[in-house]
């Protein structure tokens, strides 16, 4: 053989080698690609196995209810470790709080292949309970029958319990309001049959002094009789708004007339501090005619009561912004420091 072959020969066989290194270098850098996607991919769903864990509780059962699979959230909630639970009969955590109707319920939507949602009262291994609100979801055969459910649920005791508080306050507020209703009704009788002896005892002493009373003993007599009637008034609304009941307690209030009877009411006093009280002309609201007059009583009184050495001025404003009317009482008394 010619020298010159034998490098022919050399060269061609270097080649082939060389060729198949590099295959197997691509083959290798292919592989190397596809686990280092897998172990990204294996990463991300290690994280998102972690996230669920910290909020969702998962089960999967088959169709006969048997435990097939559970996450480390549903074992933290139920007390229970893995393999306690599994190939156990789903209702080792049933607390027996759900009716049979209820539970009937619950299965003949899962087994017609439907999703089923609601809240749920378990029990824990320790015998404690618990409230989830809940998914499961069927899944379904090639036949469109089921054949195991995954089971997705959150705990909500917390906001079970605190539901639960709430509804007794709710009750609680009823039976309060029950025993006011039934206080007011005995205090306003006991009050009623005082004052129609008042009313009644004013009238016959007009009746029969009637010629011996002069222009201002009339008045007087008057403002009695009318005042009785205010108070009867007063003490009507003083029941309706112990019912606690808005539709009956809320009504047109034209605060002019009220403030009027007001007035009326504190003339005496008024005409002892020579006290002058002005207002603008007050709207028609709507509200509680009691309320109107305690306040407005209250807040004239205090202005008659803590007044300076002049004769005390009093005013009555109303302002109206944004649809709301903004009443104020204003007066030249004493005041507030401003520090308090």
């Amino acid at each position: 053989m010619k020298i010159s072959n034998l490098i022919k020969w050399s060269d061609s066989e270097d080649s082939i080698f060389l060729q198949n290194i590099a295959n197997d270098i691509g083959l290798w850098l292919e592989q190397k690609q596809r686990y280092d996607v897998q172990a990204v991919l294996l990463n991300e769903i290690q994280l998102i196995e972690s996230a669920i864990n910290e909020h969702v509780s998962i089960a999967i059962t088959d169709k006969s209810g048997k435990i097939k699979y559970v996450n480390e959230k549903f074992c933290a909630i139920s007390k229970y470790s893995a393999e306690e639970l599994l190939e156990q009969d789903h209702r080792i955590i049933n607390s027996g709080f759900h009716s049979k109707e209820f539970m009937r319920a619950l299965w003949d939507t899962l087994t017609a292949g439907k999703i089923w949602k609601g809240g749920f009262k378990n029990r824990t291994r320790e015998g404690t309970f618990y409230w989830i609100d809940a998914t499961i979801i069927p899944l379904l055969d090639r036949t469109g029958s089921p054949y195991q459910y995954v089971a997705l649920w959150t705990d909500v005791t917390g906001y079970k319990q605190l539901e639960e508080k709430m509804e007794g306050q709710v009750k609680e507020l009823a039976r309060s309001n029950d025993e006011l209703e039934q206080f007011a009704y005995v205090v306003t009788h006991d009050l009623q049959e005082p004052l129609r002896a008042i009313n009644s005892f004013v009238q016959l002493l007009k009746k029969y002094c009637d010629h011996q009373l002069d222009e201002r003993a009339n008045d007087l007599i008057s403002h009695a009789v009318a005042g009785t009637s205010r108070m009867q008034m007063l003490i009507d609304d003083l029941l309706t708004y112990a019912q606690v009941n808005a539709n009956q307690t809320l009504t047109e209030v034209d605060c002019e007339k009220l403030l009027g009877n007001v007035l009326t009411d504190l003339s005496v006093i008024v005409s002892e501090c020579n006290a002058v009280i002005t207002h603008d002309r007050l709207p028609v609201v709507r509200g509680i005619p009691f309320q109107f007059i305690q306040l407005l009583t209250n807040l004239i009184n205090n202005a008659l009561k803590f007044q300076r050495e002049q004769p005390p001025k009093i005013h009555i404003g109303v302002e109206e912004d944004h649809g709301e009317w903004i009443l104020s009482v204003t007066d030249n008394g004493i005041g507030i420091e401003e520090h308090i």
